[in-house]
């Protein structure tokens, strides 16, 4: 477990993908890409992406403790730990001391449609950046 501060200074540090080539963010295939902090090159991060027709996941967490950052997704149902509900609407889970990614909060910006949108706003939220850039596979 870290603190929220921790967790907060882990999201908020500039981050870039390991990859010196464009990502290619192909349709029903889960990738996981190696990320790092521009500042301290040994603090690795795992950035996990998936999406289908049906839905678009993103996860950024620690390599080497696997403690869960920010994670999106459009699950139909999401219910917090007080009992508030998140029904058919995508959302953001980000990291809460105590609670890790257990809550999460209603978001209007995940569009299965645009998936490269809803990429380059999650990485703006986790400060991330692909040098080389990003795409979609058209296949």
């Amino acid at each position: 477990m870290i603190t929220q501060a921790q967790a907060d200074q882990l999201i908020a540090a500039l981050k870039e993908a390991a990859r010196n080539d464009p990502f290619i963010w192909q349709e029903n295939l889960r990738q996981d890409e190696i990320v790092l902090a521009v500042g301290d090159r040994k603090l690795k991060f795992v950035l996990t992406l998936k999406r289908n027709l049906n839905e678009i996941k993103l996860h950024m967490r620690t390599q080497d403790r696997n403690i869960g950052l920010a994670r999106i997704d459009n699950a139909p149902y999401h219910c917090n730990p007080d009992g508030s509900e998140i029904r058919s609407q995508p959302h953001l889970h980000l990291y809460r001391e105590g609670h890790e990614l257990a809550w999460a909060e209603p978001i209007d910006w995940c569009d299965l449609g645009r998936p490269l949108d809803t990429l380059e706003k999650f990485l703006n939220i986790i400060n991330t950046r692909f040098r080389a850039g990003y795409s979609v596979s058209l296949i």
